[in-house]
């Protein structure tokens, strides 16, 4: 009799199968002893952390100006807002919170129809006009920025978005 057993369908064979069943199971034994090593390391890691003696309290005679030049470095507000600036544009997450939003849009179609109508909204709808939305917000202050920069001043105003809207089209 043949070792190797044929499938009806001429796909693979029992050795074949076999094979890879031992395969994925050395796989899966390696990520495992792998993972078991990941979480002793990270015990041990916590274990020191339990023994390090801690910090001395301050000295309550020593100045605030002293004790802050030597607990952190101090930045400066605009850096700050580039760090902001580089960490929202590297995201793709929605700058608005789902659920304030969802009221509000709730609220504004309660205005525009009767108690009869009482309209029902789709989660994937709401999310859709909140990505429409913050998506017109976003080019917009680009543009007012742009305007602004072009003013020579870094501090947007309200005119600087009105003459982005009159130029895109959109009137007051």
């Amino acid at each position: 009799m043949n070792a190797s057993i044929s499938s009806q369908s001429g796909g693979r064979s029992l050795s074949n199968t076999n094979r890879l069943v031992e395969d994925i199971n050395e796989r899966a034994l390696s990520l495992l002893q792998r993972n078991r090593q990941r979480r002793q390391l990270l015990q041990r890691q916590e274990e020191r952390r339990r023994f390090v003696q801690p910090q001395p309290r301050p000295d309550p005679f020593i100045s605030k100006i002293q004790r802050h030049k030597s607990s952190h470095k101090r930045y400066r507000p605009s850096d700050v807002a580039l760090e902001e600036i580089r960490k929202y544009q590297r995201s793709t997450d929605l700058l608005i919170s789902k659920m304030p939003f969802a009221r509000l849009v709730k609220e504004v179609t309660e205005q525009f129809t009767t108690e009869e109508q009482q309209l029902r909204w789709q989660s994937m709808a709401i999310l859709a006009l909140q990505e429409a939305s913050e998506a017109y917000l976003v080019g917009l202050l680009e543009h007012t920025n742009l305007l602004a920069l072009h003013a020579k001043r870094i501090t947007i105003m309200r005119k600087d978005m009105q003459l982005a809207r009159r130029i895109r089209g959109q009137f007051i």
